[in-house]
C-alpha cells in the first residue's frame, strides 16, 4: 500500500493533458483522479476482475490482463507516461515489462517499496525474520513481493538497463525524505526514461 504522498507527487508531475497508462489500477481511484483533476487520457491494465468491474463502473477504460502479457495490444509510442506504482516488485520479469513500457510509452513513473530501510534491517539482523512493516504488511508468505531490492538497487537496475532517473522523491508514513532515502524511506518514487 503506497501512501497519499506518492500519489500527490505522481499527480503533481503528470502534465495536465498527458495520455497515460496505469499498469496494475487497482479499483481505479487513483486513475480517476488523474483524469478529473489533470484531465488526461488515461487507461489502465489490471489483472484482477472485481477490480477491473469497480473500473468500468467508475467509467474508466481498463483491461483486465497480467501485466506481462498485456502490453501487445498497444502500438508503440501509444503514451506519454506509463504508471508502475507498487507492482513492479510484484513482476516475474521486470526486464521485459520495462522493455515493453518503453515501447508504448516515454516516460515510467515507478514507485516501489526499498527494501533496506532501518527498520528492515533491524528485523532481519536482530529478529532474524523476514520483516513486516506498516508499508509492507504481509508476511512473506502472502506477499505480493517477488523483487526485494532498495533504492541502491534500484539505481544500479536503471544503469544496467540504459535508463536515466529524471527525478526522484522518497516518503516514510510521515512525508517526504530528503536525507540519506535508502536508510530512512519506506517507498521511493521515479520518473524514468531511456538513454
Amino acid at each position: 500500500m503506497l501512501y497519499k504522498n506518492v500519489y500527490d507527487k505522481v499527480k503533481e508531475w503528470i502534465p495536465y493533458g498527458a495520455k497515460v497508462l496505469d499498469l496494475g489500477t487497482g479499483d481505479g481511484t487513483f486513475l480517476k483522479e488523474l483524469i478529473e483533476e489533470k484531465n488526461i487520457i488515461g487507461e489502465g491494465v489490471e489483472i484482477n476482475p472485481e477490480l477491473v468491474s469497480k473500473c468500468i463502473q467508475k467509467g474508466l477504460v481498463v483491461h483486465q490482463g497480467d501485466i506481462m502479457d498485456g502490453l501487445d495490444q498497444y502500438g508503440q509510442g501509444s503514451f506519454d507516461y506509463i504508471l508502475l506504482l507498487g507492482t513492479f516488485q510484484e513482476l516475474y520479469d521486470p526486464n521485459k515489462v520495462l522493455d515493453e513500457v518503453f515501447r508504448v510509452g516515454k516516460n515510467l513513473i515507478i514507485a516501489y517499496n526499498n527494501f533496506a530501510h532501518w527498520n528492515i534491517r533491524f528485523q532481519i539482523m536482530f529478529l532474524g525474520r523476514t520483516p513486516v512493516t506498516p508499508s509492507m504488511p504481509y508476511p512473506w508468505y502472502k506477499s505480493p513481493n517477488l523483487q526485494y531490492f532498495s533504492i541502491q538497487d534500484f539505481h544500479e537496475f536503471c544503469n544496467s538497463k540504459q535508463l536515466k532517473i529524471i527525478k526522484e522523491a522518497f516518503f516514510h508514513k510521515l512525508g517526504e525524505v530528503y536525507l540519506f532515502p535508502n536508510l530512512f524511506a519506506e517507498q521511493a518514487l521515479a520518473h524514468v526514461i531511456k538513454k
